[in-house]
This record gives structure tokens, C-alpha cells and sequence, in this order.
């Protein structure tokens, strides 16, 4: 009777929202996340959603500002920056829909989706959002932040994996916060926070192994990076780290004027 419902509700969603209102891979589109921020790319491959109860309030396709789903190594179009005012008249993204794409770091064929865990060991998922307003108030840049989490470290935990300091955490001893330092510059870094749980147990309830947080406040008009990957690629963060900066940075079109990057 649940799966009755959730297929219902679906089905009344996507009533008067047709093909043509959901972005389609090759389609070129315009996103802003802020006016230093303006992505002009051509759509790759589309992800395939999963049903939950909550589709008919929450899930909103022809809103959604993904990607797609790229090679590590991918090499966007670059698109000439656009006007002053178009980029004026550009919507603001949805606080819950905002700027996102898949990476993957092999060259295995996998489907993205919009599951809650990532779709395969090496994928690696990317979610842009604007900082918070005491982030801002606060100036907090990653190194701040992981400064800032030392009280919640263990004691003489400190050790040094693949270019990152790393410290265990308090509440287990399968977790640790580790921070490096980026390639690209003006970037304070990235802070991982990491499970170390055997992938059965972390599959089971439902644990991102490892996820990655940049918060730059001088980068972008001030913009928080989020990313997702498995334990077992660990080692590929700084090279993950650099994708993501060259792929927005080739994908802006922000006016001159906007860009401070």
C-alpha cells in the first residue's frame, strides 16, 4: 500500500510538468548561484530519481540545478561571460535545489541517481550551497573551521595520511576530521569528515564514509563546497579537490565585473 502511495503521488506530480520543462543532457543552460557565480554549461548525463514518500512536496525536476554526471577528468565547453543584465535577471537558486553534479573516478558505466548514498564506490557527488549567514558574520574559512572542531578531537590523536593531519574524534574511534590543504589558489583548504566502518555496516545505516566541506568566503561571492565519496578512494581527495575548482571555474560566465575569481 506504501509503494501504491508514493507512485501516486509521483504520478500527480509530474502532471503539468513535462519533458520539455526538465533539463535534458546536451541542453545549454544559464544557473546562477550568485552574481559572482553564474554557471553556463551544456547538461550531461541526467540522473534517475527514487521515489520517496515526500516527491509531491519536495521534488521539483524542472527546478533542479544538476549537472550531470562527468569523468574526473572532463573537460567542459568554456561559453563567453554574459551581460550585466541578464545575469540581473537570473533567478536565485532554491534554497534546497541548488548547484549539483556526479564525478566518477573510473571509467566503469554506473547511473547516477538521487538515492541518499552515493550510486557506486567511485562516485562522487558535489552539492554547492551558499554560506551560512554566521559563517559570513564570522568570516570562517576551512582551516577557521577545523581549528574551531579541535575541541571535539581525542588527545594526542594526531597523525598524517595521503597530505592530510588528521585527528580521531571523541564520539567513536571510527571517526576522524582531517584537513589538507588545496592546490588551487585563495582556497583554505579541505576538511574531511571521515568514517572508517566496514562498507556492509556503513551501506546499513545509511553512513557517508567520507565527506568533504570547503567553505571559502573570499571565493565566489562566498560559496560552501560539499562532496561525498567511498573510504576507499580516500587517497584521491586533493586530486578530487582540484576537479572541482577547475570545472567551476571553467564553467562560470559571470560578468567581469561580478568576478572576483
Amino acid at each position: 500500500m506504501k509503494g501504491y502511495w508514493i507512485l501516486s503521488l509521483y504520478a500527480l506530480l509530474l502532471i503539468g510538468c513535462t519533458s520539455k520543462d526538465i533539463p535534458q543532457e546536451g541542453e545549454i543552460v544559464t544557473w546562477k548561484q550568485n552574481l559572482e557565480l553564474i554557471v553556463k554549461a551544456k547538461l550531461g548525463p541526467r540522473r534517475e530519481h527514487i521515489p520517496d514518500q515526500f516527491d509531491y512536496e519536495f521534488y521539483k525536476p524542472a527546478r533542479e540545478h544538476y549537472l550531470g554526471q562527468f569523468a574526473i577528468n572532463y573537460v567542459p565547453e568554456k561559453f563567453p561571460t554574459i551581460m550585466q543584465g541578464e545575469a540581473n535577471s537570473l533567478p536565485m537558486p532554491d534554497s534546497n535545489r541548488q548547484l549539483q553534479f556526479d564525478l566518477k573516478l573510473s571509467n566503469l558505466d554506473f547511473q547516477a541517481t538521487d538515492g541518499y548514498l552515493p550510486d557506486h564506490d567511485d562516485q562522487v557527488r558535489v552539492r554547492i550551497e551558499g554560506l551560512t549567514m554566521d559563517m559570513r558574520a564570522e568570516n570562517l574559512d576551512t582551516h577557521k573551521t577545523f581549528l574551531q572542531r579541535k575541541e571535539f578531537f581525542e588527545k594526542n590523536s594526531k597523525f598524517e595520511k595521503y597530505g592530510l593531519t588528521c585527528y580521531q574524534r571523541l564520539e567513536a574511534d571510527y571517526s576522524f576530521n582531517c584537513y589538507g590543504k588545496s592546490k588551487e589558489p585563495g582556497v583554505s583548504g579541505v576538511l574531511l569528515s571521515i568514517q572508517t566502518l566496514e562498507s556492509s555496516v556503513a551501506l546499513e545505516n545509511k553512513i557517508i564514509p567520507i565527506r568533504g566541506d570547503s567553505y571559502q568566503p573570499n571565493k565566489y561571492g562566498g560559496i560552501w563546497i560539499q562532496w561525498e565519496m567511498n573510504l576507499n578512494n580516500w587517497d584521491r581527495w586533493q586530486e578530487i579537490d582540484s576537479a572541482i575548482w577547475r570545472l567551476l571555474g571553467t564553467w562560470n560566465s559571470a560578468p567581469p565585473s561580478q568576478e572576483s575569481n
